[in-house]
């Protein structure tokens, strides 16, 4: 969800900039419009980089090329009404800002990913306001005055990044405080017993209490909600039937599954104390994407 605003913040914010370029383009030198077609290029395609990465995880390739291409695309609108050179900045400017976004999620560790995204997306934000009021003291105040609100006060465009930016803060503290699953009490090393094993290294002599199939694909574990019982002995299998490598990771604890594509991978483990415990996939941008379920652990 804070990603789609983003993406819709940025979308805003490209056309109402590109809008006060058209509109005042007989007043910007071409020097000013250069300035513009980067920055805006450069900011919007280093914003979508990132983004794109969360959106397609896994799929850097796709992420790198759509982010340039936009990028590169709103470089030549914010330019060509003042000239082929700021056709030119702006253009290079998109390129090197979308591979730049996606190179820095790559990089990122997943557990990092969601920080680094509205770390990005408030510092693409500011610097975009910061480009509105540049483009602002190039403008007479009687020829900004002729316009409408939008375009000659820059408090509008202030006013919708703060609203944007407020509601995402706030709705992920909300999310937060109504869906953190977490241990009422925190889990010593030496009270969890867990032996990881492959499929086929399980011994046909190892009794277990229960099995627990979790089946994952793009991008959902299944079932989401799972109810096992404290102390018992639980055969896990991972059973990924996606098109790409997935891996399960309880919080809170060690466990941690990875499956290949259509591979299968169990463990035999045994959690101790009661609680609601999450369940998530640790690969860069999955649970972001919604690959998350829960368990619920209850005394017998």
């Amino acid at each position: 969800m804070d990603t789609i605003l983003f993406g819709g913040l940025f979308g805003i914010l490209t056309v109402w900039i590109t809008a006060f370029i058209v509109t005042f383009r007989k007043h910007l030198t071409c020097m000013v419009g250069m300035m513009a077609a980067m920055v805006l290029g450069m900011t919007v395609g280093l914003a979508l980089g990132t983004l794109l990465t969360l959106w397609l995880p896994g799929q850097f390739f796709q992420s790198t090329l759509i982010s340039i291409l936009i990028g590169g695309a709103i470089g030549i609108m914010a330019g060509a009404p003042i000239s082929l050179m700021a056709v030119m900045d702006g253009l290079l400017s998109g390129i090197m800002g979308g591979m730049m976004g996606t190179m820095l999620m790559v990089m990122m560790p997943a557990p990092y990913a969601g920080v680094m995204v509205k770390i990005m997306s408030v510092l693409c934000c500011g610097i975009v306001f910061l480009l509105f009021l540049m483009l602002h003291g190039e403008i007479k105040t009687d020829v900004l005055r002729q316009k409408s609100f939008l375009l000659s006060k820059p408090i509008s465009m202030f006013l919708a990044i703060a609203l944007v930016l407020s509601f995402t803060l706030l709705s992920q503290n909300d999310h937060i405080s109504r869906h953190q699953m977490v241990s009422p009490n925190p889990i010593p090393e030496h009270s969890r017993h867990i032996h990881n094993l492959s499929t086929n290294q399980i011994d046909a002599g190892d009794k277990v209490d229960n099995e627990l199939v979790i089946r994952a694909m793009e991008f959902s574990f299944t079932p989401s909600s799972i109810r096992v019982i404290v102390g018992q002995k639980i055969k896990l299998t991972l059973d990924n039937t996606g098109q790409i490598e997935h891996d399960c990771e309880i919080a809170g604890t060690n466990i941690h599954i990875h499956a290949a594509p259509g591979k299968k991978s169990s463990m035999i483990v045994s959690i101790d104390k009661a609680g609601y415990y999450q369940v998530i996939c640790t690969l860069p941008g999955h649970k972001e994407a919604g690959m998350t379920a829960s368990i619920h652990v209850v005394n017998a």
